[in-house]
């Protein structure tokens, strides 16, 4: 039998000095998150236009083409200090799992009481395995056109209900609705942000937990992401294609009767939430820097078709991959 050997990608296969770039970025962010990254998820969502396998990229790694950034690498990881293991990671992503969980349960309630939300995602730290106990569950909504602060106002009542009635332990209910438009606000956003590699990656490490089929629509109007993360992206509309385990619903029939109605309630319900909002965000935001959580500083961003809530931390990880 012939042993298979491990070969090291040619030098020109790649560009050295894009791929060193992108290892520091990845660096800076595990080091700060204190969160170690596998090669593979580096290979495939850490270096957009690449198109490095994990193979090649453990390869040059192993091969000390990159011996100034001090990766470890340990059983598949990419270590950036001490206090990293893969034994920690396992009980972040435990945690992660569990929360995951309880959004799924979160959303079907949700679709079932909001008619007009088309998917829900389940976006940050949950998405990437990484959450601590008390992190947020950052929710991705879409709702249809002209319907996003009547679901808005009524998922943010089901957010208060749940806690209140303690339907689940205080750190699986920590719902924030975090990034929500229609179609016509998300459709303008993912425009603007075309060839943004975090916004790419964002789309692609979210973990639809209803309307899964509204979710692989949305990538596949988004085909520019798989310039910039090829492998992955097919992966992701294959996975959404054949295995969406249940997670799409029957879309329903819209509500026609009184939609004047309907439509003068949405604009009611925007003006009246979105400056509660922004005021529960400047509350919010005192605490937090009296707390010394300045990274998590945020700042809302709304409109008849979005509201967004977008934090300092977020803003310095597309700082760092726009450069």
């Amino acid at each position: 039998m012939v042993e298979k050997m491990e070969t090291i990608p040619a030098q020109d296969q790649y560009d050295l000095n894009d791929l060193h770039v992108g290892l520091e970025k990845v660096f800076q962010v595990s080091a700060y998150l204190n969160f170690p990254f596998t090669i593979e998820e580096v290979a495939n969502y850490f270096l957009p236009r690449s198109n490095i396998s994990a193979e090649g990229l453990h390869s040059l790694l192993a091969s000390g083409k990159f011996a100034d950034l001090p990766f470890e690498i340990r059983d598949g990881y990419l270590l950036t200090q001490a206090t990293q293991s893969k034994e920690a990671r396992s009980e972040r992503e435990q945690m992660s799992a569990d929360k995951l969980t309880s959004a799924t349960n979160f959303a079907s309630l949700l679709t079932k009481v909001v008619p007009f939300i088309r998917t829900v995602a389940v976006t940050g730290s949950v998405a990437y395995g990484s959450a601590a106990k008390w992190d947020d569950i950052d929710l991705f909504i879409v709702t249809e056109r002209k319907r996003l602060w009547i679901s808005a106002f009524l998922a943010l009542i089901l957010v208060r209900l749940d806690k209140w009635l303690g339907l689940r332990a205080p750190h699986l209910s920590l719902f924030c609705l975090s990034y929500v438009h229609d179609e016509q606000g998300f459709a303008k956003e993912s425009n603007r942000n075309r060839s943004n590699p975090l916004f790419a990656r964002e789309l692609l490490k979210a973990k639809p937990v209803a309307g899964a089929e509204k979710y692989r629509k949305i990538l596949e109007e988004n085909v520019w992401v798989g310039d910039l993360y090829s492998s992955s992206y097919s992966a992701a509309i294959r996975r959404l294609q054949t295995n969406s385990n249940g997670l799409a619903f029957a879309e329903r029939n819209r509500v026609r009767l009184f939609s004047f109605f309907v439509e003068w309630t949405e604009e009611f319900v925007y003006v009246l939430l979105s400056n509660y909002l922004r005021m529960r965000a400047y509350l919010t935001n005192l605490r937090l820097k009296s707390e010394g959580n300045n990274f998590r500083v945020f700042e809302p961003i709304m409109s008849e078709s979005s509201c967004v809530y977008t934090s300092k931390f977020y803003r310095w990880l597309s700082a760092i991959w726009s450069e």
